[in-house]
C-alpha cells in the first residue's frame, strides 16, 4: 500500500506497481529504484510542484479562451 497526503493512491501486489505507475503517466526512470521513485513523486514537495502545474495550465487555457 502506498499512501499520500493521508490517501491511498496505491493498493496492489508490490510487483505490479510499476506497471500501474507507468500507465497513469508516471514511469519509472530506468537504472532508478522503484521505491525511490515512487517516494518522490508521492512527496510534498512534488504535489506542490503538480499543483502549480496546473494553476499555470488553467490559467493558459483562459487566456485562449478569452483573447
Amino acid at each position: 500500500m502506498l499512501m499520500a497526503a493521508g490517501k491511498i493512491i496505491y493498493f496492489n501486489k508490490a510487483s505490479l506497481a510499476v506497471d500501474y505507475f507507468t500507465g497513469i503517466g508516471y514511469a519509472c526512470p530506468e537504472m532508478t529504484n522503484p521505491a525511490d521513485y515512487f517516494m518522490s513523486i508521492m512527496s510534498v514537495e512534488a504535489q506542490e510542484a503538480a499543483n502549480e502545474d496546473e494553476i499555470e495550465e488553467e490559467d493558459e487555457q483562459n487566456k485562449r479562451t478569452y483573447s
